[in-house]
């Protein structure tokens, strides 16, 4: 009996030890594979790669208004705070970013930033910049970001007070705009100096010719894999589309739906990010009707954004549920209101309308609106017509309004309509107060959500503003003062050989560069 007990535990240590040398094999066979790969790409790897540009003005970054231009100029130059992927704010050329009081704040700058000409950066170049952005004679997309500043001061070589006009939520996200080195400029003026500007970030100028524009990585340490970046510049996008076509470019932006009309649909990498422009519909909350959340709630059922943008957008804009869903980290939640036409048949109904002959009617009166949209903008039009087919499936009447340029405008001053198609270009700053703030296009008036967007003007912890704005997602489920519909997108076309994390947003493509690299 022993013997036999003896001969099981030697079996299974024979076999233990078999597994193990089985798996130390196959761990090296997989060693060795990985190892030849790793060298194959080594081997592979081209350490430039090409970005087409169309519409080229300036490489200067306050000056220019190319937005391809803008997105590269990232590499080149810095600004005082930075945008994460999440859309948070975080120290860059500062070291620390305070708000004293409601109108002043004080900025730490780093003292180890220099410019790629060896000179050290210092206030003097934020001082600079700002002063020359304030100046009437100056057309810079960053002119809005410094609009309220009312002075500011150099406290040492590495310290800066700003005083502001009057409190700007959340003013943090107006630093993100690039600082020049003011050595390189006329005294008091953006002439420069030399043909090159130079700036502090991990990419530096090297030459602009004619109709290139190259640009060199400035630490030889790195490990960044793209060493150098080609900026082709074409003059139609018809040009561009035609030299990706042929791998001459490995990177274009557009956000052109039809962009598959001129390069097909196969052979290259797609990366679709939520754009700027924000669709929404706004319900007048002081209507008869309208004033009644559940009827909201049942609008906003009926309407299939899915279906729409299959109709209209090809499918290629992003439906939206809230105007924060581009990414910030301060909204988390899911869709909101779905599509669900059964909803919307119950709230009506348990609020005493009575459908028939295809209509909802109560004491009489028909479940009817008039539906506000700008006759210029085509692309408006036809989406108020798309949900006024919608809206009338499910028995709710909509009279489309096309009214010209002046009419619209004065509807929105005066806010005397049911509802009315809008937009806006989407800021990376959080503040909600356009859409549930003082003369919000709704009408819409919330105690707990005014509130809230007069705490979280002081408050930086990411935890509590979480939170906050958790609870102003929450009411705006309940309340649905207006309906988000789409924001568009922003296409990333590349090369197929163009490898590593290529994801971003719209405030910045490159997040993430450090780990691209290109093979043969």
């Amino acid at each position: 009996m022993k013997t036999n007990i003896f001969k099981y535990i030697f079996f299974i240590i024979v076999v233990i030890l078999i597994c193990i040398a089985i798996y130390i094999l196959y761990k090296d066979i997989d060693k060795q594979k990985n190892d030849i790969q790793d060298n194959i790409i080594k081997f592979n790897i081209i350490k430039e790669m090409n970005i087409g540009i169309t519409d080229y003005d300036t490489i200067n970054p306050v000056l220019s208004n190319n937005r391809d231009i803008q997105y590269v100029n990232k590499l080149i130059f810095q600004p005082l705070l930075n945008i994460t992927h999440d859309f948070k704010i975080e120290n860059l050329l500062t070291k620390e970013f305070s708000k004293i009081d409601s109108t002043t704040y004080i900025a730490k700058l780093r003292d180890d930033v220099y410019w790629h000409d060896g000179t050290k950066f210092t206030a003097k170049d934020v001082i600079f910049t700002v002063n020359n952005l304030k100046k009437d004679n100056i057309n810079s997309i960053y002119k809005e970001n410094v609009s309220t500043i009312n002075e500011i001061e150099q406290i040492d070589d590495y310290t800066i007070k700003i005083l502001l006009k009057e409190e700007v939520p959340f003013f943090e996200y107006r630093m993100c705009f690039p600082i020049l080195a003011s050595h390189s400029y006329e005294p008091d003026t953006l002439n420069s100096k030399t043909s090159i500007p130079i700036g502090t970030g991990k990419y530096k100028i090297e030459s602009i010719e004619e109709n290139l524009i190259k640009i060199a990585l400035v630490d030889n340490k790195s490990e960044s894999k793209i060493r150098n970046i080609n900026l082709v510049l074409k003059e139609s996008i018809n040009e561009l589309y035609n030299a990706f076509s042929k791998n001459e470019i490995d990177y274009m932006i557009t956000d052109n739906i039809e962009y598959e009309e001129y390069i097909g649909t196969m052979g290259y990498n797609l990366n679709q990010v939520t754009n700027r422009e924000y669709e929404y519909l706004a319900l007048n909350t002081e209507d008869t009707i309208l004033s009644n959340k559940e009827i909201r709630k049942a609008i906003s059922y009926a309407i299939d954004k899915k279906n729409i943008n299959y109709n209209m957008y090809s499918n290629k804009y992003i439906e939206s549920g809230f105007p924060l869903d581009y990414g910030s980290y301060l909204y988390n939640q899911n869709k909101l209101n779905e599509y669900n036409i059964n909803e919307t048949k119950r709230i009506l109904s348990e609020n005493g309308w009575t459908y028939k002959n295809n209509t909802w009617k109560r004491n009489g009166k028909k479940l009817e609106f008039k539906l506000i949209v700008n006759s210029n903008n085509e692309k408006r039009v036809l989406l108020a017509e798309q949900i006024k087919e919608q809206l009338k499936q499910v028995g709710i009447v909509i009279n489309i309004i096309k009214v010209s340029d002046s009419s619209y405008t004065n509807y929105v001053k005066y806010k005397n309509y049911d509802m009315i198609l809008t937009g806006n270009i989407i800021s990376t700053c959080p503040n909600l107060e356009t859409y549930f703030g003082e003369d919000n296009l709704s009408n819409f008036s919330n105690e707990e959500i005014k509130n809230i967007l007069k705490d979280v003007k002081n408050i930086n912890d990411v935890n509590v503003l979480t939170d906050k704005y958790s609870n102003i997602a929450q009411i705006y489920k309940e309340e649905m003062p207006f309906i988000s519909l789409y924001s568009n997108s922003l296409f990333i076309l590349s090369n197929n050989n163009l490898k590593g994390d290529l994801s971003c947003n719209w405030y910045n493509l490159f997040y993430n560069i450090d780990n691209w690299y290109k093979i043969q």
